[in-house]
């Protein structure tokens, strides 16, 4: 095909495309005559009225499709550039058909036979836009409803000629008033579980329980149509007329608020917005009053606890168990078995408090010492079909186990060396953790109790700490009395610091001063002229605190590191300050970690064996193959409530006026802004619902011109607590350039590329 062939295709398609767009006009502009006549009829005007509407209805409908296609603009240009955007086998050149061959350079040239040969095979593919079958079938139904509408009803009585003369005085009837509600009820029905009995509302605003069946009888001071009820603007209930009354029924499971909505002499009349409220049904509450979380039991001791546990809920509890699981075993060979204990007292759960009692006979559940119990309570409440579930935190309760295991390091073998409570600074630090976060609601005086316990139970951690280092203060584990002082000048700090490091400063830091004389471990006096023994510096003492430990030197390093950590640990709990207690802790638990992966024996790792380094390439320089990674990353920022920040500028120019007066466009100005503030009344019903009652009396002329300015800045303030506080973000300037400014650029990149 040749390029005149081309053109003139286009041209054909482009004719094509404007004719296609005009019987798509002119079947709009058919569809608008019919409506307007159908929508007339029912007003019953005159015909001249009729003609005049349809004309103005036809010229607007293709003044409107001709502006909005441009059929007077459509060249052969304009269809060519449709073709490079919608068809990419063109490769933007089709643009070189109407381009004179004599002003084209060669590659041009050879560009345009391609060109063509393209567009000559996808020419039959070509499909032009329209929406031709949309506006039949516009045309279609708005002439069905119109000869239907005609058909159907049966057109007004008009006088004739011969008709007899009405000679009596017309008098003007007075403009009716609205219809109003005359009588409004409003039945609540709660969900039978809760046990409360069916209620009148008495007032519109709403309160009832989750679930509750609301029933609506409304009267009106005259006959109305289409009566119904909005929820939260979004969902529509048609009231049924039964009797002289209309009603309807429905169930509540949201908040949020409600009109009445109904229709007289053509004229939509609404209600005042009214709350709707709704109770949430509770989850229950559970508490174990008599246990501890932490309950550890000697042999001595008895082996029977009783449990008690105080349940509550809003309507009513169905059932309660305690969930038990019981461990056996340590390390690997753990086993766990999971039991579910019903309470003993009472019987049945039902009710809402109830004091519940349980006795957990350890033999009975199999337990051993070295055995742990986990429990905690469950109940669920009487909520239909789904009930409520609550449950407590898990209590726990051990059996010492009196064996001794001896730790033993040898050589080759993968032990863990640590004993099991050193693994309990963890759990010191979950406890400082609690207290912390409880910080506000116990008092004082608990939180010092509760904070010099932990502070206790690290002394207790770091003692057994100490012995494996083969210090010799294994009698000051647990409870140890502490003589009452003299000196009440003696500091906090002095009480808790590391005052026992003095005993042994001696050895800590060289004494320049001759010393003639030193006590040894046995008491005795150790000549400074004795001959040092070679075989001391490797011989075991097992009576040098320093030397006696089970573990090498590495291990007892940090072992000795742990426990400086620990002191400070414990020094801060005692000073009721666990926040500062909190580092060291974790400080402790890493170092003990450490410890613990140090005493074990694992395989050996194989390296990374990298591929090997091409030669040729080596120290050339070649960055060929490196590229600049670009990380683009584009803020989109959401403009919140668009609507209101408008009414807000139009109140804002209202105000400025001695007289403000409401225009149509302001009031629907309003109305998008009442939209915007209706989603926002769903949240917090009770704040804003007033906001949108001013709304509605302002958009719809209930309101003085006295008392406009005082409606206005009420709304302006309800407004601006809409609005978020929204935070200043970086964001891209833009540049506003004018034409000339564009072609001076595009001409500086045309000459660089040149």
């Amino acid at each position: 095909m040749s390029t005149p062939e081309a053109l003139n295709r286009i041209t054909s398609l482009k004719n094509r495309y404007l004719t296609l767009r005009w019987i798509e006009l002119f079947l709009l502009a058919g569809a608008a005559v019919f409506f307007v006549w159908a929508f007339l009829f029912l007003l019953n005007v005159s015909l001249l009225m009729k003609i005049s509407a349809s004309v103005a209805a036809v010229v607007l409908v293709i003044t409107i499709g001709t502006v909005r296609y441009r059929l007077f603009q459509w060249s052969n240009k304009e269809f060519i550039q449709h073709l490079n955007s919608n068809y990419p086998q063109l490769e933007e050149s089709a643009d070189l058909l109407l381009s004179d061959a004599d002003l084209l350079t060669g590659l041009q040239k050879l560009q345009m036979q391609k060109t063509v040969q393209r567009f000559d095979s996808i020419y039959p593919e070509i499909k032009l836009p329209n929406v031709l079958p949309q506006s039949l079938g516009i045309f279609v139904l708005c002439a069905i409803a119109y000869f239907g509408l005609i058909s159907f009803t049966s057109p007004p009585i008009e006088a004739t000629e011969e008709a007899p003369i009405n000679i009596a005085p017309v008098i003007d009837n007075p403009a009716k008033e609205s219809a109003r509600i005359s009588f409004l009820s409003i039945s609540v029905a709660p969900p039978s579980y809760t046990q409360i009995k069916t209620f009148t509302s008495s007032t519109p605003d709403l309160k009832v329980p989750e679930g509750s069946e609301v029933r609506w009888t409304v009267k009106f001071s005259s006959p109305v149509t289409h009566p119904k009820i909005f929820l939260s603007g979004k969902d529509s209930i048609d009231l049924r007329l039964v009797n002289d009354q209309y009603s309807t029924t429905l169930n509540l499971n949201e908040s949020g608020f409600y009109e009445i909505q109904w229709t007289d002499h053509l004229k939509v009349v609404r209600s005042d917005y009214y709350k709707i409220e709704i109770i949430k049904d509770l989850a229950p509450k559970v508490v174990v009053d008599n246990l501890n979380q932490f309950t550890r039991l000697s042999l001595a001791d008895q082996r029977k606890l009783t449990l008690q546990s105080t349940l509550t809920d809003d309507y009513g509890l169905t059932k309660a168990s305690v969930i038990a699981t019981i461990s056996k075993g340590s390390g690997e060979s753990v086993k766990f078995r999971e039991e579910r204990l019903e309470f003993e007292k009472p019987a049945s759960i039902s009710g809402r408090k109830i004091n519940a009692e349980l006795k957990l006979d350890l033999n009975k559940l199999g337990m051993e010492p070295g055995d742990e119990l986990y429990f905690y309570v469950e109940t669920l409440d009487n909520k239909v079909p789904s009930p409520n579930h609550s449950r407590t935190e898990t209590f726990f309760i051990a059996l010492q186990d009196t064996t001794q295991q001896v730790a033993v390091e040898d050589e080759g073998l993968g032990v863990d060396l640590m004993p099991e409570y050193f693994r309990s600074q963890r759990q010191i630090i979950i406890d400082t953790e609690k207290l912390l976060k409880e910080r506000k609601k116990r008092t004082v005086q608990e939180f010092k109790s509760t904070s010099n316990e932990l502070g206790y139970d690290q002394k207790v951690l770091r003692l057994r700490y100490g012995q494996f280092l083969g210090e010799e203060f294994e009698g000051q584990i647990g409870k140890v009395e502490v003589p009452e002082e003299d000196d009440d000048h003696e500091s906090t700090i002095e009480k808790f610091s590391h005052v026992h490091d003095k005993e042994n400063e001696h050895n800590l830091v060289a004494d320049k001063k001759p010393v003639t004389t030193e006590p040894s471990h046995d008491g005795e006096q150790k000549d400074p002229n004795e001959k040092e023994n070679p075989l001391e510096a490797f011989a075991h003492n097992h009576d040098d605190g320093e030397q006696a430990t089970f573990f090498v030197q590495s291990v007892r390093a940090k072992l000795k590191a742990a426990l400086a950590v620990m002191w400070d640990a414990e020094l801060y709990l005692r000073l009721f300050e666990p926040e500062k207690s909190l580092p060291y802790q974790y400080t402790a638990l890493k170092l003990l970690k450490e410890i613990s992966n140090d005493s074990r024996i694992y395989v050996h790792r194989t390296g990374f064996d990298p591929p090997p380094l091409k030669e040729e390439k080596r120290l050339s320089a070649d960055l060929t193959e490196i590229y600049n990674s670009t990380v683009t990353n584009k803020l989109e920022q959401k403009d919140l409530f668009p609507e209101i920040k408008k009414a807000l500028q139009q109140i804002e120019f209202l105000l400025e006026q001695p007289n403000p007066i409401l225009s149509s466009d302001k009031k629907d100005q309003f109305r998008k802004a009442g939209q915007e503030l209706a989603t926002v009344a769903l949240e917090e019903p009770g704040q804003f619902l007033d906001g949108l009652s001013l709304l509605k009396k302002v958009t719809d002329d209930a309101i003085s011109q006295g008392e406009l300015s005082i409606a206005l800045i009420a709304i302006q303030n309800i407004f601006w607590k809409v609005l978020p506080q929204q935070p200043i973000v970086p964001k891209k300037n833009e540049l506003i350039l004018h034409p000339l400014d564009v072609q001076f650029l595009n001409s500086l990149k045309q000459l660089q590329h040149d």
